[in-house]
């Protein structure tokens, strides 16, 4: 029993070090300190803390991670944890939660936070439903600044981080306008809510989907925003720290998809999850590989004739991939910040063309001289360059053409663009200079 002491001990103390270290630490930053570890030792951390900061630490955790310790933690702990949050917190907490345990966790919650979390369950996530908080501040428009003041203070006990603004609204909900701090701190108190709100305020729907109102928090730099339903009623407030969220979300999805990603993978997802994300779109890469190789094969005697104009073939593919990979970028990301409407697509499209020609010309010279020096061939040099110069042109168009094709039948741009665009620039770049050489081994003794 002694030598066991003995042996636990360094390990107990070691614990208590590293809890005393995290004690110190923002939650942020407890939440990166320990996303790493095995759940077990993640939960035995946590014990460590209070319900109000564990609630903290879980909205900075990964959503993979969140879900497998609302699955494990012991049901009682949960219920202390979640209403603790705000209730978008709490929704995303247990949104990917198992059914059974679902309502196991729900029949611990109080009526008012389980009214909260079903009712932003329901709404898709990526809408401005999916994202909003319930908290917000109200008051009526017919209430005196003094009663508008002491409804305020009666919420005291819940948190005031997202104090930013005070909503009014009538008698059924509907949002009539804002009222700002100062007014209700220094005007009149005798004065009516209705008489001092500003009623320009900006809402967004319920139904927005995510991307729209980050671009809305971009454009005008807002704190907060108010959503409303189909009715005009006030539901629930979205704020700037859940835009900086969907921002990072919006612009890893684009990077992941645009190379056959899932948009949700992370260094943490298993890696059993990870290969069936990713082996599809690999299936679907290998098939427009061996497109590319029975153009090839098209030209087999060509090839034969004269074998060193396969070492070109990767430096004509492999450029066209380049320029059209920089085209897609630039649309894509246009795209998604809605800074291309149904009507401007023209103008891109021109714009690039006109980019494309004049790097074609560029690369194209560029590579038929020295083509030219390498094999003395000035016919190989100008077979070399007109395919250069075709193919980036070809690349630049469907650099637009591909995500803005997605888009028109209601696909995400992002969704395997590249895989698209990589594959008209390999078929036509080798389809182009194989045609081109075998026209001129037949007439201009290449």
């Amino acid at each position: 029993m002694e030598e066991r002491d003995e042996q636990t001990q360094p390990v107990s103390s070691a614990f208590d070090r590293d809890i005393s270290r995290l004690k110190e630490m923002h939650p942020s930053d407890i939440a990166e300190a320990i996303e790493d570890r095995e759940l077990s030792e993640i939960r035995s951390v946590l014990r460590e803390f209070s319900d109000e900061y564990v609630a903290e630490i879980l909205t900075e955790l990964p959503q993979e991670i969140q879900t497998d310790l609302m699955e494990n933690m012991r049901l009682d702990r949960v219920s202390e944890i979640i209403p603790e949050m705000y209730s978008d917190d709490a929704a995303d907490a247990l949104g990917q939660v198992s059914p059974e345990r679902l309502k196991s966790i729900m029949d611990q919650l109080p009526d008012a936070d389980v009214e909260e979390i079903t009712t932003l369950l329901e709404y898709p996530e990526d809408t401005a439903g999916g994202i909003m908080r319930k908290e917000v501040h109200t008051v009526l428009t017919s209430m005196a600044l003094s009663e508008a003041r002491e409804a305020i203070r009666r919420g005291e006990e819940e948190d005031q981080d997202n104090a930013l603004y005070v909503y009014a609204v009538d008698e059924n909900g509907r949002l009539q306008g804002v009222l700002r701090l100062r007014d209700l701190l220094f005007r009149d108190l005798r004065l009516k809510v209705s008489s001092v709100m500003i009623t320009d305020v900006r809402s967004i729907s319920v139904n927005a989907d995510q991307e729209e109102i980050a671009n809305i928090f971009q454009k005008y730099n807002y704190l907060a925003l108010p959503v409303v339903d189909d009715f005009g009623k006030l539901v629930g407030l979205v704020t700037s720290d859940d835009v900086i969220d969907v921002i990072q979300e919006e612009a890893t999805e684009d990077m992941q998809r645009m190379v056959g990603l899932s948009g949700e993978e992370m260094v943490t997802t298993h890696w059993s999850r990870s290969a069936k994300n990713r082996i599809p779109w690999l299936l679907v890469n290998l098939g427009t590989a061996f497109l590319a190789a029975w153009v090839v094969s098209m030209f087999e005697d060509t090839l034969v004739k004269y074998a060193m104009l396969a070492a070109f073939l990767p430096i004509v593919g492999g450029m066209g991939g380049n320029a059209g990979a920089q085209t897609l970028t630039i649309v894509v990301r246009s795209l998604a910040l809605g800074e291309i409407e149904d009507n401007e697509w023209r103008r891109v499209l021109i714009k690039e063309i006109l980019i494309g020609s004049v790097s074609g010309v560029v690369i194209g010279a560029t590579v038929g001289l020295i083509s030219w020096l390498w094999m003395g061939s000035w016919v190989l040099g100008g077979v070399v360059c007109l395919a250069m110069q075709l193919n980036l042109l070809a690349a630049a168009l469907a650099g637009v053409m591909v995500p803005i094709g997605l888009r028109a039948v209601k696909v995400d741009p992002a969704l395997a663009s590249s895989i698209m665009v990589t594959t008209v620039t390999d078929v036509m770049g080798f389809f182009l200079f194989l045609s081109l050489a075998s026209i001129a081994l037949k007439f201009l003794a290449l």
